[in-house]
């Protein structure tokens, strides 16, 4: 019976139906939960399989941080410590009102005040930095390069680069002031040896010839060099910065807080590039503030010693008024007063209240001061000075009510008394306010001023490297995962099971060995012969895994009708070729008569691991220029016979479809136990789908992770709809896994290697 008689028996619609039939998803064992939640072991996986990757990025981020450390230019830090105390020069009773009322601690307005332009503005002004003067260094390693070198005198110029510093430069600008419009802008000034120099403009055009220790006037520039070290020909650059913008830098860089809570000790600390410059500025600002503290406190003396100075008159002619009113009253009486007890304890009281609201009084007009009508502070005053006008009206009332005798008497000599007290009061206060403001002491001292730093804050080393190791390792960790995700690629068989529809029979596992000879034939010869892993290296896990195949195709064999099996697949570069010629060396090793058919007329390689060339072959076969017989080959197996490609040919799929191909097939069929073709890519071309129809038994390669699903779909689908029925698919290029077998979601499947 021949093929096509064969395939008449079939109808069109079993076939179509069995086509399609893979495209239904078949269910899996292991549960929905275990396949829509991946375990700890997969992540543990997807670490391992790009480990190397994770590696080198690690290593290439701890390079990178040593490369930094050595590059980047050192920070120092230092600081100086102030202490506040909460000590206020006023009336009585004004400190407890406030500080019971107030919320926030003395400290908490001065380091408002440390921070403030003014402070921060005068230090400026003080150090000059404004001015910036500095060696112009080669970039990225120039600076680092001029650390290692000795400082004491200016260094040789590497690679005679003599216009860049490279270590012991020297400047120091005393002064520059520049047109408005070159404000922030770097002008260059070029040694020219000994004590001379050319200033250039932001351009470089030259302004002027100067010298150091004399002041440059030209073009609106005023330059007074102090000092300079420089080889000729050296370049720095100089400027005159923003004043409001360095201000505004120093602010920022400046770090203040107070160490505890409600301690009174304040630190401000500063890093920068120069040890030096850092302490100046620190100990400048301590400075700065510790004068302008003890300068306000001055004054504050002062405005309170004017506002009592300005009440003493008004008070000591109250004094007077009382003391002779008093005094006339006596004589009149003929000198002598006469009070009741009751009446004594009832003056004596209203004096008290009459001193307290005036010491109020006093108090409010020192706060107005300071503090606005709706202060917590004036308010609190203003309460209580409501409670002692009612004590003053219900006295008064007492006092009225005494007889007529000792009424006048009684008012006469509280008056006199308050008057006085309060006048003995205002005169002690200004005395010891005129003291206060002779011998002035702030309420902040300096505990530690600011040291010179010996060794940069920043960068450390074990940090760094550290740190570098991390994000490194983070990172390798995060590209692992990302490829993973982006990967679309399947690799585990039960995927492609579930999916398709299909079985898989066989998983190839990667081989070291085929990717040398890969290598060497690459980089060997045109022409050069491949060797057979099947036949160098029979123990390979890669050829245990083809005879494994062989038995599964075994079995398939017996259900098929007839014994051609093609081999094909989605895309090329999958290893199918390597599959037919492995599988053909294994079969004819179990003592099968095997003919291994090259029926990829396009790309055909498999004359590459027998020798010589295409031709003649398959092609020549069709178009009838040689016999079967005649071109088929004998190879280095007993029982192996290989029929390669042939000759190109300008139409392979007409060849493919032609009657003298099938008649070909036949007779290979009936010479040999089984015949293997390989075939062109089935997405590709429609060569596999015309030699599949004459074949008992179709399998389709795929490489493990190269393939997306619906690729694998889709060549499946594509066979069907030529009438071609997949029988399986084999697995290949598996990569091993960690712990020596290959783990997913869904199973696991294992290649052991026996000696």
């Amino acid at each position: 019976m021949t093929n096509q008689t064969r395939k008449a028996e079939v109808p069109l619609e079993v076939v179509d139906q069995a086509a399609r039939a893979p495209r239904a998803p078949q269910p899996v064992q292991g549960g929905a939960t275990e396949e829509q939640e991946p375990t700890l072991r997969a992540y543990l996986e997807t670490v391992l399989d790009a480990r190397w990757t994770i590696v080198a990025l690690t290593v290439a981020a701890a390079i990178a941080g040593g490369l930094y450390f050595l590059t980047a230019t050192p920070q120092y830090q230092s600081d100086v410590l102030v202490q506040v105390e909460d000590k206020k020069a006023s009336l009585p009773g004004i400190d407890d009102l406030t500080s019971a009322l107030g919320s926030t601690t003395p400290a908490d307005t001065e380091i408002e005040l440390l921070r403030s332009r003014m402070l921060v503005g005068s230090v400026v002004d003080q150090l000059s930095l404004d001015i910036d003067a500095k060696p112009r260094f080669f970039p990225l390693i120039g600076r680092a390069v001029a650390r290692w070198r000795d400082a004491d005198k200016p260094s040789n110029a590497v690679l005679g680069l003599s216009s860049f510093a490279w270590g012991g430069e020297h400047i120091l600008v005393d002064r520059i002031d520049v047109p408005k419009r070159w404000e922030g802008k770097r002008l260059t000034l070029l040694a020219r040896g000994g004590r001379a120099y050319d200033l250039l403009d932001p351009d470089g055009n030259p302004i002027a010839k100067g010298e150091v220790g004399n002041v440059l006037l030209s073009g609106g520039v005023s330059l007074f060099v102090s000092d300079l070290s420089a080889r000729e020909g050296t370049r720095f650059r100089i400027a005159r910065l923003s004043r409001d913008k360095v201000i505004e830098d120093l602010q920022q860089d400046l770090v203040i807080a107070e160490k505890g809570r409600k301690t009174g000790v304040i630190r401000v600390a500063l890093e920068g590039a120069v040890p030096a410059r850092v302490s100046a500025i620190l100990d400048a600002i301590a400075r700065t503030y510790l004068r302008q503290n003890v300068e306000r406190k001055s004054e504050e003396a002062e405005k309170t010693l004017q506002f009592i100075k300005g009440q003493l008159p008004q008070l000591r002619s109250n004094v007077d008024a009382a003391a002779t009113a008093l005094k006339d009253y006596r004589a009149q009486r003929g000198g002598g007063l006469n009070l009741s007890v009751e009446a004594k304890a009832v003056l004596d009281r209203a004096a008290d209240v009459e001193k307290a609201l005036t010491v109020i009084e006093l108090q409010r007009a020192e706060l107005n001061q300071r503090f606005t009508e709706s202060h917590s502070a004036l308010i609190a005053l203003t309460q209580k000075a409501a409670e002692l006008q009612r004590e003053r009206e219900a006295l008064n009332r007492q006092i009225r009510g005494l007889p007529e005798t000792e009424l006048r008497a009684a008012t006469l000599m509280r008056d006199a008394k308050v008057a006085n007290e309060l006048y003995v009061l205002l005169l002690n206060k200004a005395q010891e306010m005129q003291v206060l403001k002779s011998g002035t002491i702030g309420n902040v001292r300096i505990i530690d001023s600011a040291p010179l730093p010996q060794e940069p804050a920043r960068p450390k080393l074990f940090i760094t490297i550290s740190l570098s190791l991390f994000l490194g390792l983070a990172f390798g960790i995060a590209v692992a995962f990302a490829r993973k995700a982006l990967d679309q690629g399947v690799e585990d068989p039960a995927v492609i099971e579930r999916e398709t529809g299909l079985s898989v029979y066989a998983t190839i596992p990667h081989s070291a060995a085929q990717g040398e000879y890969v290598l060497d034939l690459r980089k060997k010869k045109k022409g050069t012969t491949t060797p057979v892993l099947a036949l160098a290296q029979p123990n390979d896990l890669a050829v245990e895994a083809l005879r494994s195949l062989r038995t599964s195709l075994q079995f398939a064999l017996a259900d098929a009708t007839n014994n051609v099996v093609t081999i094909g697949g989605p895309s090329p570069g999958i290893g199918k070729s390597f599959v037919s010629v492995n599988l053909a060396h294994v079969l004819a090793d179990a003592g099968k008569r095997v003919l291994l058919v090259d029926a990829d007329m396009r790309k055909g390689r498999l004359h590459c691991y027998f020798g010589g060339g295409k031709a003649p072959g398959l092609a020549d076969v069709i178009c009838g220029s040689v016999t079967a017989k005649g071109a088929v080959r004998k190879t280095g197996a007993e029982n192996l016979h290989f029929l390669p490609m042939g000759a190109t040919p300008p139409n392979p799929s007409e060849l493919l479809s032609s009657g003298r191909f099938e008649d070909l097939v036949e007779w290979a069929s009936q010479e040999y136990d089984l015949v293997l073709i390989d075939t062109a890519p089935i997405l590709a071309v429609t060569d596999a789908a015309i030699a599949g129809r004459t074949a008992g038994t179709n399998l389709l390669v795929l490489r493990a992770g190269q393939h997306p699903i619906r690729e694998i779909a889709l060549a499946v689908k594509r066979m069907a709809q030529n009438g071609v029925v997949a029988r399986a698919l084999i697995l290949n290029d598996v990569m091993p896994k960690a712990g020596g077998y290959a783990y997913s979601r869904y199973g696991y499947h294992y290649h052991y290697d026996y000696r």
